[in-house]
């Protein structure tokens, strides 16, 4: 019944005519967490009352391979200026490249009177845009206010686009992240403490740091009672040698990248997610394993510290402490009640915050509202 009147709601907000969305994102595995809201939110279309489309903006290979599918999704955007109902292009942007990618299409889609919608999913924009020229920021910061509407994923994004980029206050929305409630349930098993680590194999993503941590806490307390499991594309040759140095090889298990369904399967398996990263805008699987009950430890990064409360919904450390990251580890791994009382708050934390229902509502109003405008 909820779900009847969220799109009864939504369809109000759109008006009568079938309204068609074009999703710019990069899709394959290399697009990580951006492409994954992305086609969560494609899956939803009932519930949002509208029509989407994914469109491929990079693919999976090297960036010059985005190259190749820049072109599509221009001819993509062309066509739907002949689309007898409303369109809307809304863009998925990240760091470096992304943002120039991005941009050239949302030009596109301006000349051509369609309304846009920037979706900031930056681990670290702020850092990229100190870095370039003073032209280049000058371009970046053209391309936030030259689009219809913005969202962002906590309000520190919100004041650097108002502040630092001059996009107008009324034109920046803050939007949470949501994803599925999964259709499996936890697995509480006997074996080993079973600690997840899901990200491709990244120097951000801080596996070196979580690693050391790891081993610093078998020194610590030598036991054979935990195993490390690293979901994720990549390189495994460094880290698999700095596991040998530590003598910890022994518990880590490289399982590559893996598809939802079976990212899904492991996370219900884990007895808590580790996320060490050095930079992040608001990790999915972080959402999903609060969907899921699972206790995480991560890092200070993002939203992250803005939504989520230490020793409450997750055990917070700083970005490169190993040190705190493996007084953490400990710490669940030794204390089942702190785990069950973290998982257990996160999972409230979830149904308050990140469900799909409540992220589809959130972007149908900011599509209603730049239709508004742009009329």
């Amino acid at each position: 019944m909820d779900g009847i009147l969220a799109h009864q709601a939504n369809r109000a907000m759109l008006g009568a005519t079938p309204t068609r969305v074009l999703l710019v994102a990069p899709y394959a595995p290399r697009g990580g967490g951006m492409g994954r809201i992305m086609a969560y939110l494609a899956a939803q279309a009932p519930l949002a009352g509208v029509q989407f489309e994914m469109v491929e903006s990079r693919g999976g290979g090297h960036a010059v391979l985005s190259l190749w599918h820049s072109p599509g999704a221009a001819l993509r955007i062309l066509h739907a200026a002949t689309y007898k109902n409303p369109t809307i292009v809304h863009f998925a942007c990240g760091d470096g490249g992304s943002v120039a990618r991005k941009g050239a299409l949302l030009m596109l889609a301006r000349l051509l009177g369609l309304p846009t919608i920037l979706h900031l999913h930056a681990a670290d924009a702020g850092a990229f845009r100190a870095g370039m020229s003073h032209h280049g920021r000058a371009i970046i910061a053209f391309l936030f206010r030259r689009a219809s509407h913005c969202i962002v994923l906590s309000p520190f994004w919100c004041q650097w686009l108002v502040q630092d980029l001059g996009v107008k206050p009324d034109r920046v929305s803050i939007i949470l992240n949501g994803v599925p409630q999964p259709q499996v349930a936890r697995i509480y098993g006997s074996g080993p403490f079973t600690f997840l680590f899901a990200g491709n194999l990244l120097a951000r993503k801080g596996l070196p740091d979580l690693l050391h941590a790891l081993g610093a806490m078998q020194l610590a307390a030598p036991t054979g009672s935990w195993r490390l499991l690293i979901a994720g594309g990549g390189d495994s040759a460094a880290p698999r040698t700095l596991a040998e140095t530590l003598r910890i090889a022994a518990h880590v298990h490289f399982l590559g990248w893996q598809e939802r369904s079976a990212m899904t399967s492991l996370l219900a398996q884990a007895n808590a997610l580790v996320l060490p990263s050095h930079h992040e805008a608001l990790p999915l699987v972080l959402l999903e394993a609060a969907s899921l009950g699972v206790p995480a430890v991560v890092t200070r990064v993002g939203a992250v510290p803005e939504l989520f409360v230490d020793g409450q919904d997750a055990l917070l450390t700083t970005p490169g402490d190993r040190a705190g990251l493996a007084v953490a580890l400990m710490r669940l791994m030794n204390d089942p009640s702190l785990a069950k009382r973290i998982g257990d708050n996160a999972y409230a934390l979830y149904r308050r915050c990140f469900t799909m229902e409540c992220f589809v509502s959130s972007i149908v109003e900011v599509y209603a509202r730049a239709m508004a405008r742009d009329r």
